[in-house]
């Protein structure tokens, strides 16, 4: 059996779509699939909405914090692989039967092929995991940040062609939108930590599970459109609880030097900040670009240091899917067209 465990704080519509998702790819592939919600909102409300769309709904009566919520929905679970998921997701057939293919046995996390849109164009880049060097080079100058878009970039594309010939690859990190773990790697490894309110609960356990030996897989045949940040937007303290979990990951797996690589990206900002152009707004939300075919980063930061990739634009222009834009929710995001061949890019522009 697999045990579907999706966490929904106020998301009580986002995440019957996404244990609807589970079902149907779970009939279609002929699996025993249990769904479990955890309400972390305190809501009564969004627990009674969630009833008719879980086997088991699991409500604290307060908000546990996503590490807790897993960890109260895995407590609660009865199969052998457990799917840990956000609840602004939606499965793909054949996603469950590959990622269980994968986590079967100890010590072995499996993530899928993530997507930011419904027409699974714009490819969401494999997660790298949080190391003071990357701290590092957000601190630098415009030239070097360049640099490194173009490394991130290189990586985005190796990964969507991977994606596209169904490889498994292993990972450093994998996004903790959707996890597929064994019970026996979740004994192995111990619980979620608690102490994450909300990010980086993703990178502790999953550092504890290579540090323990084992390993990370990005699974191509599998996939999952997530879309980005749409609890967490609505929610004003999420910036506070993120500053806190980076905090508590950094000073937890890297001493006294984490702490400082942190202190000094903070003090950076401001004069880092200001040396980014502010791409202009694009016309009708359409980027130009002057070549017969481009790649196109779509980012929530203007400086990229992440992004959504569709490597395959073409006819010299590009607008985001219109499910994208209605997620935006108001905020800016960012489009750059890249020439495939140099990394030199050839227009970019603000959305909203």
């Amino acid at each position: 059996m697999i045990s579907a465990v999706v966490v929904s704080y106020r998301s009580a519509g986002l995440a019957a779509r996404a244990l609807e998702s589970l079902r149907w790819d779970a009939a279609k592939a002929n699996l025993t699939l249990e769904t479990i919600a955890v309400v972390n909102s305190g809501d009564p409300e969004e627990a009674r909405a969630l009833a008719s769309a879980a086997d088991r709904v699991v409500d604290p009566g307060r908000n546990l914090g996503f590490a807790g919520g897993l960890n109260a929905g895995i407590g609660v679970a009865r199969g052998e692989i457990l799917v840990l998921a956000n609840p602004d997701v939606v499965v793909r057939a054949g996603a469950l039967a590959a990622l269980a293919a994968e986590a079967r046995g100890t010590l072995v996390a499996a993530g899928p092929a993530l997507f930011l849109d419904d027409g699974e164009t714009l490819h969401l880049p494999p997660a790298e995991e949080p190391h003071p060097f990357d701290l590092a080079r957000r601190r630098l100058p415009e030239a070097g940040a360049q640099a490194a878009f173009r490394r991130r970039f290189r990586r985005a594309r190796q990964a969507a062609a991977g994606t596209e010939r169904r490889e498994t690859r292993p990972a450093s990190a994998l996004s903790g939108a959707f996890v597929a773990v064994s019970r026996q790697t979740l004994e192995r490894v111990g619980p979620f930590d608690a102490g994450y309110v909300l990010y980086f609960e993703e990178n502790d356990w999953q550092r504890r599970l290579r540090m323990a030996g084992g390993r990370l897989s990005r699974v191509g045949a599998a996939r999952v459109v997530h879309r980005y940040n749409q609890s967490a937007r609505l929610e004003p303290r999420a910036a506070g609880w993120f500053a806190a979990s980076e905090r508590r990951y950094f000073e937890t797996h890297f001493g006294a030097r984490g702490p400082r690589a942190l202190d000094a990206l903070a003090a950076a900002v401001p004069s880092r900040a200001a040396g980014v152009p502010v791409p202009a707004p694009l016309a009708n939300g359409v980027l130009f670009f002057d070549a017969p075919s481009a790649a196109i980063a779509l980012s929530p930061v203007r400086d990229f240091g992440a992004f959504a990739l569709d490597p395959h634009a073409s006819g010299g222009s590009w607008q985001p899917p219109e499910d994208v834009r209605r997620g935006f929710g108001g905020a800016t995001w960012y489009a750059r067209a890249v020439d495939v061949a140099t990394g030199r890019v050839l227009a970019e522009g603000a959305l909203s």
